[in-house]
């Protein structure tokens, strides 16, 4: 090591608390147990691992040969998944308005299409966390909205709020993302929740049982079907045209976007009104949304895009990110163009951070103007556009789409005072609940 904070353990113990196994390979005797012991954990849990070598052990050989890959990864409890499922039949048989909730650890585990044949062998209604959007196809029959604590459509909240038996499935809990810890479906019993950690039926929990083992096992035994009921009313799709020379707006822009998604775009968000607009756009795809809505990390957005077009080339990223979060992650642009990646990204310049200024007003929420479409001159690469009008945008758009050899960077300019309806929704909700809080 060349530097240390505050002795050599430092780094290594900061990495312990955000990962699912952190190793540092100081010794050859030990270091393959120690690679099988992170690799098996991050296939247990679908987490990020951390790996430290030293650097003067780099080129150190093993003591023995290395042997293959032992994951040491136990399976389920057969007494216990039998169980288990026993309950869970035994709380749909007793069940008349049951609804599955889905997230992000569906497609963490590859289990999209399992979670699709026991939505309809169950034929049940299904929403997803903002965290797991676009675990199920937005246009299945089944399929009623998304579903969060500060963002979902009331009629979405109500509906999957009034279940009396919910299975949530692959989410993890949080005010913003999906159920708290003070919802009456978990006080009085009326959830099976099941993730990577553990599987819990009413008040109570079986630890040795995997994920994909349990959700594996609900569509392979036998559960009761239930008819069909009315779902939530479809968001309304908005009437009219847009003049080409007004200026553009949060509700002409998505809705533009919205026309424009297909199977072979993916829409990355950043937090802000990149995402709770974003809420409300109907993808085309499974698991092609990707936001990080558990966290709300300011600046994911860009950094994901190079991710995402490294794991997937066949897919377009359309990026939605604010003028604040570009500016902390936007040059990992430059890796992109060093990859050829083509992403489309849309700045949402209005000059500041607009969740903060509908929570406290003031100063400190402004951003110091940068010429965001400038940065592919920086850069070497892409095409940089300023929008200040519908017209523009769609044409701009439109433009962006057709080529696929550059990346483009759209400037969008909003007026600071612009609100999505997820963001309206968002705020109401805080206002009412630190209004609930004070004494």
């Amino acid at each position: 090591m060349h530097h240390m904070v505050r002795d050599f353990s430092t780094q290594r113990e900061v990495f312990e608390k955000i990962t699912v196994a952190a190793i540092s390979l100081d010794d050859p005797s030990t270091a393959e147990r120690e690679m099988d012991r992170a690799f098996a954990a991050l296939l247990r849990y679908r987490r990020p691992i951390y790996i430290e070598i030293p650097r003067d052990l780099v080129h150190t050989p093993l003591a023995h040969p290395l042997r293959p890959l032992c994951l040491d990864d136990e399976p389920s409890d057969t007494a216990a998944l039998d169980e288990a499922i026993a309950e869970v039949r035994a709380m749909l048989t007793m069940a008349s308005r049951p609804a599955i909730l889905a997230g992000a650890e569906i497609g963490r585990f590859g289990l999209q299409d399992d979670l699709t044949r026991l939505v309809e062998r169950l034929n049940i209604p299904i929403a997803s966390t903002l965290l797991g959007k676009s675990v199920i196809r937005e246009d299945h029959p089944l399929y009623a909205g998304v579903y969060g604590g500060l963002i979902a459509r009331d009629e979405v909240q109500q509906f999957i709020n009034a279940s009396d038996c919910l299975l949530i499935l692959g989410s993890i809990l949080s005010d913003v993302e999906d159920l708290n810890a003070d919802s009456p479906l978990l006080s009085e019993g009326r959830t099976i929740h099941a993730t990577a950690d553990r599987v819990a039926i009413k008040h109570h929990r079986y630890d040795a049982i995997r994920f994909q083992d349990f959700v594996k096992a609900l569509v392979t035994n036998p559960l009761p079907s239930f008819p069909s009921r009315p779902l939530p009313a479809p968001l309304p799709v908005a009437q009219g045209t847009i003049a080409t020379d007004a200026p553009v707006t949060l509700q002409g822009l998505f809705r533009r976007l919205d026309s424009l998604l297909n199977e072979h775009t993916l829409v990355i968000a950043d937090v802000g009104e990149s995402l709770f607009a974003a809420a409300d756009l109907h993808v085309h795809r499974r698991f092609e949304f990707l936001s990080p809505a558990y966290y709300t990390s300011m600046g994911f957005a860009v950094p994901a895009a190079v991710g995402a077009s490294f794991a997937d080339p066949s897919l377009r990223p359309i990026v939605l990110v604010g003028d604040g979060a570009f500016q902390m992650t936007g040059t990992e642009l430059s890796t992109a163009v060093r990859y050829g990646q083509t992403p489309i990204v849309i700045v949402l310049n209005n000059r500041g951070y607009s969740t903060e200024r509908e929570i406290l007003e003031g100063p400190f929420n402004d951003v110091h103007e940068w010429g965001y479409e400038r940065i592919c001159d920086m850069i070497g690469g892409g095409v940089g556009t300023r929008i200040k009008t519908q017209g523009e945008f769609e044409r701009g758009l439109t433009d962006a789409l057709a080529d696929s050899s550059h990346l483009h960077v759209m400037n969008v300019i909003l007026d600071p005072a612009d609100r999505s309806a997820g963001m309206v929704r968002l705020a109401h909700r805080l206002a009412k609940r630190l209004s609930t809080d004070r004494p």
